[in-house]
Formats: structure tokens, C-alpha cells, sequence
């Protein structure tokens, strides 16, 4: 004789979790792999040891055939007998509907009483009561990967290339192409002359390299977002950009992107070419909006700054540096500027004998010229070139006044704000 337990039912299963889904008549659809909590609801749960989930199909309350493939789980918590909680993930089957079967408790009774258990169907007909486990989807990339990760690399080098570019030929502008085509190195020359047909066209470049960099930018993000999740694809986006597309590629053309510009110059030509139908008109309107672009000029305040700044760097000596500076102000100083006070400066009575005394002091002194006076210093009646007492013998006594109206070097007179410039054209000129 078999005694059972009060039988044990379920009647609904709910699941809660990501990637659940029901078709037309209500029947669960569960993604593979995914972790689900599922409720069943239920008589007399606590009854039940097990729930199991087979491919086998069969009207509620037969026996259950459980194979070894099947999955068994035992209930986490039960709930007033009625509501019993498990959870579980699913492996594919395809197309097949899994049903739940229960493990019930009997006792069978004779000689001797044995408590043994059996599986037992709970239908195939409820739509509450089975459900399907659909195969997570296989994502699709744009091209195969080995060909997209060889693609990114080469997106990367351009971006880097249209970065660097950008700084490198940008910073040198028409003037100073031209002065190292002058007096630059051989190979800065020949760098020049490829390069200034190209920043010729300084708004055409720009767009180009602006345009390329954005173009190729985005598709490297798209690439990096086909590849991995979204957050992911930014993350590594934004920092090979910015570490291999910016930093490292703008750090070595601002002090190489004369020889860089001048070795990418094809590729450059290239993309102008490639981009021409949208960069070129928007360099047009630049154009005519900025106007044509002129190079670098210097006022001379900025260029004696340079020169100072170029003698601090010990290019230029500071004799040399304040030669080309003071020749610089001449323009804005007037001759009352540089004068030497008259009581400072050393001259020589007309009357005075060209002695060897006389001579040994001229020499001393070492001024090429000296104003010679008649009684008073302020009465300044010519001027003795050192160079006209190379034949004089300081044994003959020669007068000074006999060398003067011989050579007769008269003395300019100026206004006290006459300019320097002015000044210097009357000396070249020799009046």
C-alpha cells in the first residue's frame, strides 16, 4: 500500500530579471546565461524537495522523467507553503519548451514503513507553466576584427599626423619660409621650398587638416564602440586620441614640423584633394572674410627685443647686439641724445705744434677725429682726421693750424633736435 503526502501543486511562475521576455500567449522567454529569480506559486511548497525543469512534455500530475541533463533546484525560501523562490540561470535548448516538474514525497507501508519520493509533472498546457530559453544574441561587427583593429592603427597614426601637422606647419608662416630659404641649413632650404606652395594656401591647409582629424576621430570612436560597450569605446577613444593623436605628435613636430611637413607633403596633398569639395569652398570664405594672410612683420621695438633676447642666448655678441639696436633708435633720437659735453670732450687748440709729445697724446687717446678750437673751447673752427698725421714727422714741429687749412675738414653745425637718421645721411654724404 503507497501512502502520499498532501499533494503538493504549483500553479504560477513569475521571473523577475534582465532580459525576460513573453511571446503571444503569455509563455516566458528567458535569455541564456542570465541569472533569474523565478517565484513559483503554489499548494503546500514546503512538501516539495525539489523543482526540476525538463524538455519533456505531459499532462499535469504524471510521473516526470528527470534525466541526468535535466536541472534540479532546491527551493532558497518558501513562503506560507505557497510561494517558493529559486534562482537560476538557463542553457539553450533550442526551440524546445522547458516545463517544471516537482519532487513529492510518499510513503509506502507493509512490513516495514520506507519514505521514497517521485517527480510529477505539472502540465504543458499552462502558458504560466513553461517557458523558453532563447540564445543570447552574437553580436555582428563591421568588418572582421583582425581588418578593424589594423584599420584603428592606422586611424590613430593620422589623427596624430593631422594633429601634429596642424601645429607644425600653422606656426611657420610666410615670412619665415622665406628667410630660411635664405639663409637656412641645406636641408631646412629644401624643406622650405616643398613646403610654402602648400602654407601658400594657409585656409585650405587648415581645413584640410581640421577636417581629416574630425573625419578620422570619429570614425576611430565608431570603430572602438563596434569593438567593446559604450563606455568603454570612450574611455579608450578619449585617451588614444589625446596621449597618441595630440600630446606625443604635437610635442614632436612643434620642434621637427618643418622636416615632418616637408616628408608627409604627398600625404597632405591627398586629403586636400580628398577633402577639396567642402574644405576649399570654407577656405574661400575665409578668405574673403580674414582677408589674404601676410606673414610675421616686426616693428622695431619688437625687433630690438628679439635682439636682446637673441644676444641673452649668446648667439650674438653684445658688441654686435648693441650696434644693431642703436641703429634701430637712430629714427627716434635727436642729436642732443648722444651729445658729450663739451668739457668732457678732448680737443685741441689750433695754435698747438705737432710735436712728439703732441703726437704720443693724440695716439693715446685713440679718437679718430678731434674737434680743434680757436681761444675758446665753444669756438670749434675745424676738425683733425688722426688718419691725415700718417705723414707727418713729429721732429718737423708741424703746426696743427698748417694741417688743418691744407685738409680743411669744417665742422657740421645742427639744430640740437636734429635726428640721427638725418644726421647719418649728412655724414654718408659727406656734407
Amino acid at each position: 500500500m503507497t501512502n502520499f503526502a498532501e499533494a503538493a501543486s504549483i500553479d504560477v511562475l513569475f521571473a523577475a530579471g534582465e532580459k525576460i521576455t513573453a511571446d503571444q500567449d503569455g509563455t516566458l522567454k528567458f535569455m541564456e546565461g542570465i541569472q533569474h529569480q523565478l517565484r513559483l506559486h503554489g499548494n503546500q511548497l514546503a512538501n516539495i524537495t525539489a523543482i526540476a525543469f525538463t524538455t519533456e512534455s505531459a499532462d499535469r500530475g504524471e510521473v516526470c522523467v528527470v534525466s541526468d541533463g535535466d536541472m534540479k533546484v532546491n527551493f532558497s525560501e518558501v513562503i506560507d507553503n505557497s510561494v517558493g523562490v529559486i534562482s537560476v540561470s538557463f542553457d539553450y535548448v533550442d526551440g524546445e519548451y522547458r516545463y517544471v516538474c516537482v519532487k513529492e514525497i510518499f510513503m509506502t507501508s507493509g512490513f516495514q514503513n520506507e519514505t521514497q519520493t517521485r517527480w510529477v509533472h505539472q502540465g504543458r498546457d499552462s502558458p504560466w507553466l513553461r517557458f523558453t530559453v532563447e540564445a543570447k544574441p552574437v553580436k555582428e561587427f563591421l568588418l572582421p576584427i583582425g581588418l578593424q583593429i589594423s584599420i584603428l592603427i592606422v586611424l590613430l597614426c593620422l589623427s596624430g599626423l593631422f594633429s601634429g601637422l596642424n601645429l607644425g606647419l600653422m606656426a611657420l608662416d610666410k615670412t619665415e619660409l622665406q628667410i630660411i630659404q635664405k639663409c637656412g641649413s641645406d636641408n631646412e632650404k629644401k624643406y622650405a621650398k616643398i613646403i610654402e606652395p602648400l602654407r601658400s594656401r594657409g585656409n585650405f591647409l587648415l581645413c584640410t587638416l581640421l577636417l581629416g582629424n574630425v573625419l578620422v576621430n570619429n570614425t576611430l570612436t565608431i570603430l572602438l564602440d563596434d569593438l567593446s560597450n559604450g563606455l568603454l569605446a570612450i574611455i579608450m577613444s578619449t585617451m588614444g586620441i589625446v596621449i597618441f593623436g595630440e600630446i606625443i605628435p604635437q610635442a614632436i613636430c612643434s620642434r621637427h614640423g618643418l622636416a615632418i611637413g616637408a616628408r608627409t607633403v604627398y600625404l597632405t596633398k591627398f586629403f586636400m584633394i580628398v577633402t577639396f569639395p567642402l574644405s576649399f569652398p570654407i577656405s574661400l570664405i575665409l578668405d574673403k572674410v580674414l582677408g589674404e594672410e601676410i606673414g610675421q612683420v616686426y616693428n622695431k621695438e619688437k625687433l630690438q627685443e628679439l635682439i636682446r633676447m637673441t644676444a641673452d642666448s649668446k648667439v650674438l655678441q653684445n658688441d654686435e647686439a648693441n650696434i644693431i639696436a642703436g641703429a634701430l633708435q637712430l629714427a627716434n633720437k635727436v642729436v642732443t641724445d648722444v651729445m658729450t659735453k663739451i668739457d668732457d670732450v678732448y680737443m685741441l687748440d689750433i695754435n698747438t705744434t705737432l710735436d712728439f709729445e703732441t703726437m704720443s697724446e693724440i695716439l693715446k687717446n685713440g679718437y679718430t677725429r678731434i674737434p680743434v678750437f680757436d681761444g675758446d673751447k665753444s669756438c670749434i673752427v675745424n676738425l683733425l682726421n688722426t688718419k691725415d698725421l700718417a705723414l707727418i714727422d713729429p721732429d718737423d714741429n708741424t703746426a696743427l693750424k698748417t694741417v688743418c687749412q691744407f685738409y680743411d675738414h669744417r665742422p657740421l653745425f645742427v639744430d640740437e633736435d636734429y635726428k640721427l637718421d638725418s644726421m647719418l645721411q649728412d655724414f654718408l654724404q659727406g656734407e
